[in-house]
């Protein structure tokens, strides 16, 4: 009689009686295809953006930042930055100083956070990537700059190459506030734009940096006290080694909480596994709604091969040899399906990441719908779609086996 995965195969290439059952099967077989294959794609388009979106955020954010769990500002010592060079795996630590201030550019006025930075910031920051316009600097000789984010620039009218200045104002720490000449209770500085620089997410506000110095003079800080550290890890560190450091920053300053890239962008990171996730649901509720004309099909052929069933059983067959046979026949039909739109989904993938022949339109960073394979995803694929056919290839099976 043949083992049921033979009959089962012959039956799925065999000419039926009726040509509608063909015709049902191939249209089943073809839908599990466009959808896996759409199933691939759209994740593979998705993983490309976001890994483009990290890309752009690792432009200025640090591997990970030390900041005060109580008040705005903490001690770091020269002492604790070199315990923190010294730690196996850190390749430098950067102070920042945050402060909100008060802009004066030309006629127009904002309000805005400006972040005191050093050199070891703009060599180890990557924010140089993401210069639009000028070059990143901070001071040249007696001459003060200031690097300013794209928003900012754009509230303010600024261009780099203009030479109105920026004038800052920030609030005195100490003395009293004068009725008669306010201005007396502002410390003020003057800055020069060197550099606009292409922010999203968070960071997309009203947001510049200077030099470290300059902030610390213009809001009147102590020395050595900053609002968060920056710590720039090596290249090619592990997963596990990467928690190692974290530990032993967070021996140094036991006070203070140490985040890594996802837990400073966790609301972002969230959001994308959120969103991915969304996207799993909404297309295998799809397939599985295709995936149904195999519950026609089979429940066709069933009643087509009812004498060859009659048969199978006067030999001995048992009920759950036969429901074996038409289940494999049905899942079958799911299974050359989703492999024809992987492979399908795969190559057009390939492709389109290789050449980038589908633009997106507009003015964007990314020029192509960017492309990200993962095994993940193909497995999580192969492993949904097989899945649901199998189960729905029973649901005729019992149906008629009940009768």
């Amino acid at each position: 009689m043949g083992t049921p995965l033979h009959i089962a195969l012959r039956y799925l290439f065999a000419k039926k009686s009726h040509n509608v059952i063909n015709i049902i099967s191939i249209i089943s077989a073809a839908g599990i295809a466009i959808g896996s294959m759409a199933l691939i794609l759209i994740l593979s388009v998705y993983n490309g953006f976001d890994n483009s979106i990290k890309k752009i955020y690792e432009g200025y954010k640090a591997d990970f930042v030390i900041s005060p769990t109580k008040g705005k500002t903490f001690t770091v010592t020269p002492d604790n930055i070199t315990q923190i060079t010294e730690t196996k795996g850190i390749e430098t630590a950067s102070p920042v100083l945050e402060e909100t201030v008060f802009i004066k550019y030309g006629n127009r006025e904002s309000i805005a956070s400006i972040r005191g930075i050093g050199e070891e910031y703009i060599s180890h920051s990557h924010i140089t990537e993401n210069i639009v316009e000028g070059e990143a600097k901070t001071s040249m000789g007696e001459v003060k700059y200031a690097l300013l984010g794209q928003q900012l620039a754009r509230t303010l009218g600024l261009r780099v190459r203009f030479l109105t200045p920026l004038e800052m104002y920030f609030p005195k720490k100490e003395g009293n506030i004068s009725i008669t000449n306010p201005m007396e209770s502002l410390n003020t500085a003057t800055f020069y734009p060197s550099a606009v620089l292409r922010m999203d997410g968070e960071d997309a506000g009203n947001i510049l940096y200077a030099g470290i110095g300059s902030v610390q003079e213009l809001t009147g800080s102590k020395e050595n006290e900053y609002t968060s550290l920056e710590v720039y890890i090596n290249k090619g560190i592990s997963p596990a080694e990467t928690e190692n450091i974290c530990s032993e920053l967070q021996k140094i300053f036991p006070q203070c909480q140490v985040r890594g890239r996802e837990e400073q962008n966790a609301t972002l990171y969230r959001m994308m596994k959120a969103e991915k996730f969304a996207v799993y649901l909404i297309l295998f509720f799809v397939i599985a709604i295709i995936s149904v004309n195999i519950f026609s099909s089979l429940s066709m052929l069933i009643t087509d091969k009812r004498e060859d069933i009659q048969t199978f059983l006067s030999m001995g067959a048992t009920k759950e040899l036969v429901s074996r046979i038409f289940h494999l026949h049905g899942f079958l039909i799911c299974l050359t399906g989703c492999v024809i739109g992987v492979v399908t989904g795969l190559i057009l993938a390939i492709i389109q990441q290789q050449t980038g022949i589908i633009s997106i339109p507009g003015n964007y960073i990314v020029t192509a719908y960017p492309i990200s394979i993962q095994a993940t995803d193909i497995a999580i694929t192969l492993a949904g779609v097989s899945a649901t056919g199998y189960f729905i290839s029973w649901l005729p099976i019992e149906k008629i086996f009940k009768k």
